[in-house]
């Protein structure tokens, strides 16, 4: 059920990229070039070019086989293309102020050719940012065009001879004609390329092609593996198809089943297997997506989409184009395609496919664009058995709002809250997670979008782990608060803003513009019951001393809580959940020790402190570290602790609180515990802490180029994130880098059984052992009394 629809359907689209996890950003920068024609270089016996689209640098080259084609002129021709693709991408370096991304374009052609839109700096940005604000929309608007025509004969592969019209299309360029960016749209409403609309319900036909290259180069798995890869007909029972199927509550499923029979051109249920008589390994991504699309259309005797609502292209690798990502897709299109084995991880197809139904990316606090782990337009679950993950609040409006699917009927509610600009209003309400949205029997919301009168409004939604969710990442059972452009109904970047746990608040200063703040605040948490449900208060200004009746449908009738917020239990020893007030040492029933141990490979820089942050998806306490050093011998470590971020406090000493301070007896590269620190560190579910570790005679740590405040690495209960390397403390910022050394805190004993199956692969549990905390310590700084504790280890792969 929607409340208060908004009545703007803005959407602006792209080809979404999706960088894989283990590749370094910086070194698979996506580069293109700014020339419209360059000399032909000749090389190993083929004709090179490159061709150039605004300032990410993107080296598109192109293939010739000049020994099998003849050339004749080429002429220069005013065109139209038949639309507009847009490309969402990532920039080279993720850095603190570089641009994080960057969107280009192609110009889709006849045969199915898509080819790179080249223009000025300045041509690009302005179709920049006539994507983002919903006038330029991808596979709808279209473009004058000046294209670029080399007419060729005929060239002959594998599959006979290919006709002379693709080959010119092919071997051309398409750019910008002088003067600003005319985009043209239909003016009554029609679409202009009428040959696809999305789906967002009912069954979704998807045809997976197995491609095959002149040289046999070939994604691993037969059809049969990829079939239940994909739709599950075999055994595998965490695929695509059900991910969708089971965050849509059977809404929207992934179909083998199409309008026409091709059975006999099949090898197995939903797979079409091709072969192009092009070599991957000196092929542009657009000559082979195009000769592709040709051979499937010829083996099938139809152009696509087709019956199709989603075609699936699977390549071995990607040699030619900058290759640093996993898959990419085309926004609000039919296309995607896939690199390696990426195809049988679930979230990474439904990650895909979600480009195609015109979700943008999702960032997280950094507002790096993949780093909302608690959606899967975010950074995905990678691997063949992780794919319990649904979207955000925000890409859920976008659903049923801007695309009138999936949580639009039904008893959970999509509200829409106006608080005006008068201050007094108040919304107080039980919220249930969408994870839940087949459970709820109050109309409860699952959404509530705060309208700001502008196009950038904020979505509030409780983040429930459970059943389709079960593998969410961040901010599990916890109240989450993004912003996305656009009145949250069409392609947009969201961000999340904050999560909250139970008695935390959030607020925005001077909300929409005026003298009053607006306030978010989470009165009760209770996941014990189905459905779980969050209490939360919004308050915009003064709260006013009477009690609403019922949740507005419009603007929201202005009142206080009709329950006092809780008032805190007492700790109880043997609930399984280590509470603030208890330790191992008091209740070994109810906390466990956990060694957080960062898996990002061997430390590789020197430095004498790093400065990072630490995130807490669970109240944990941190009591002790380890300390690689490069240098054997006694040194004098120390470790400062602040509440919240670091960054505006790396000068500042006087806003750290010192919480160990002792000599302690290092090994060269051998990391080192330091012992327990003399005060325990706090960190509360949702809460944030920094730390800033010195070591006079140096410590080791991993150097990297992505930026601090950038997620690293992650286990059950804590998100550390990239940080600064520190050479003089509180004066020198020498750049960034990553602690790579474990850390011990102190986290709560019960799991799940459910849950605790579905963890990542990469999770170890080991048996319990005794240590000594203190080892480490020189003798004349070790405290009389030895810390016995059973360390329980959990690792995942990020």
């Amino acid at each position: 059920m929607i409340l208060r629809l908004s009545t703007t359907f803005l959407t602006a689209a792209g080809l979404g990229l999706l960088l894989a996890p283990s590749i370094s950003v910086g070194a698979q920068q996506l580069q293109r070039s700014t020339a419209l024609n360059e000399q032909n270089q000749q090389v190993d016996g083929e004709d090179t070019s490159s061709i150039v689209s605004g300032n990410s640098r993107l080296l598109i080259h192109r293939r010739r086989k000049t020994q099998q084609t003849k050339h004749l002129p080429r002429k220069l021709q005013s065109s139209q293309c038949k639309t507009v693709i847009a490309i969402d991408s990532i920039s080279d370096v993720m850095s603190d102020g570089g641009e994080e991304s960057d969107e280009d374009f192609l110009c889709e052609l006849e045969h199915g050719v898509t080819l790179p839109i080249q223009g000025t700096e300045e041509q690009i940005s302005q179709m920049r940012a006539l994507l983002r604000d919903g006038t330029l929309i991808s596979y709808e608007s279209t473009l004058e065009v000046l294209q670029e025509v080399e007419l060729v004969e005929a060239m002959v592969g594998e599959d006979g001879e290919q006709p002379p019209a693709l080959l010119s299309l092919l071997q051309g360029s398409v750019s910008l004609p002088p003067g600003d960016v005319n985009v043209i749209n239909s003016s009554d409403g029609r679409r202009l390329n009428a040959g696809y609309n999305v789906q967002y319900e009912g069954k979704s036909p998807v045809l997976v092609v197995k491609i095959t290259d002149k040289d046999g180069l070939a994604v691993s798995g037969d059809a049969n593996y990829i079939s239940d890869k994909v739709f599950g007909t075999g055994t595998d029972k965490i695929t695509a198809a059900s991910g969708f199927k089971d965050c849509s509550f059977g809404k929207f499923e992934l179909t083998y089943e199409y309008s026409v029979n091709i059975d006999d051109k099949l090898s197995a249920r939903g797979v079409l297997e091709v072969t192009i008589p092009i070599s991957l390994k000196s092929s542009s991504q657009s000559d082979i997506r195009s000769y592709a699309q040709l051979a499937v259309e010829k083996k099938l005797g139809f152009s696509l989409p087709g019956p199709f609502q989603q075609v699936m292209f699977l390549t071995e690798g990607c040699y030619v184009d900058s290759c640093g990502w996993a898959a990419y897709a085309h926004i609000r299109g039919w296309l995607s395609l896939y690199k390696g084995d990426n195809y049988i991880k679930p979230a990474v197809v439904v990650h895909e496919i979600g480009h195609n139904l015109g979700f943008a990316h999702s960032g997280g606090l950094d507002r790096r664009t993949y780093s909302d782990h608690s959606c899967l337009m975010g950074n995905p679950l990678w691997a063949d058995d992780l794919g319990k993950m649904c979207f955000n609040a925000a890409k859920n409006f976008q659903l049923a709002v801007g695309s009138s699917a999936w949580y639009n009927n039904g008893r959970g509610e999509i509200v829409t809250w106006d608080s005006g600009v008068d201050g007094g209003a108040v919304l107080d309400t039980k919220m249930v997670g969408i994870a839940e949205f087949d459970k709820i029997t109050d109309n409860n919301p699952v959404v509530i979008k705060l309208e700001t009168g502008q196009d950038l409004d904020y979505f509030v939604g409780f983040n429930r782990k459970t059943g389709p969710t079960l593998q969410n990442v961040l901010a599990s059972d916890l109240v989450t608060i993004y912003e996305m452009g656009n009145n949250g109904m069409a392609y947009s970047y969201s961000y999340l803003n904050a999560y909250l746990a139970e008695g935390q608040s959030y607020t925005f200063s001077k909300w929409r513009g005026t003298q009053h703040d607006l306030t978010i605040t989470v009165l009760e948490i209770n996941v014990g019951v189905v459905p779980g449900y969050a209490r939360v208060k919004i308050v915009f200004g003064d709260e006013p001393t009477f009690v609403p009746t019922s949740l507005p449908t419009a603007k929201p009738t202005a009142g206080v809580p009709t329950t006092p917020q809780p008032t805190p239990t007492p700790p109880v020893c043997g609930d399984g959940i280590c509470d603030l007030n208890e330790t191992f040492q008091d209740c070994p029933d109810d906390c466990v020790v956990v060694d957080f141990k960062p898996n990002n490979g061997k430390s590789n820089a020197k430095t004498t402190g790093v400065m990072f942050s630490l995130d807490a998806k669970e109240l944990v306490t941190l009591t002790s570290l380890d300390v690689e050093s490069n240098k054997g011998g006694d040194s004098q470590v120390t470790v400062y602790v602040r509440q919240g971020d670091y960054e505006g406090y790396e000068f500042n000493q006087g806003a750290w609180e010192i919480v160990f301070d002792h000599s302690v007896s290092l090994q060269k590269n051998i990391a080192t515990n330091i012992g327990k620190f003399d005060k325990d560190v706090v960190i509360p579910a949702g809460g944030r802490v920094s730390l800033f570790v010195f070591s006079k005679n140096g410590l080791m740590m991993m150097s990297t180029n992505t930026g601090s405040l950038r997620a690293a690495y992650e286990d059950d209960s804590l998100v550390l994130y990239n940080g600064l390397a520190i050479k003089n403390a509180f004066r020198k910022v020498n750049g960034n880098g990553t602690w790579n050394s474990s850390i011990k805190y102190y986290a709560s004993s019960n799991m799940n059984v459910e849950e605790e199956e579905l963890r990542s692969s990469s999770m170890e549990e080991e048996t319990a052992f005794v240590e000594d905390e203190e080892k480490g310590r020189s003798s004349s700084d070790r405290g009389d009394d030895e810390v016995v504790t059973a360390v329980k280890h959990h690792q995942h792969a990020n």
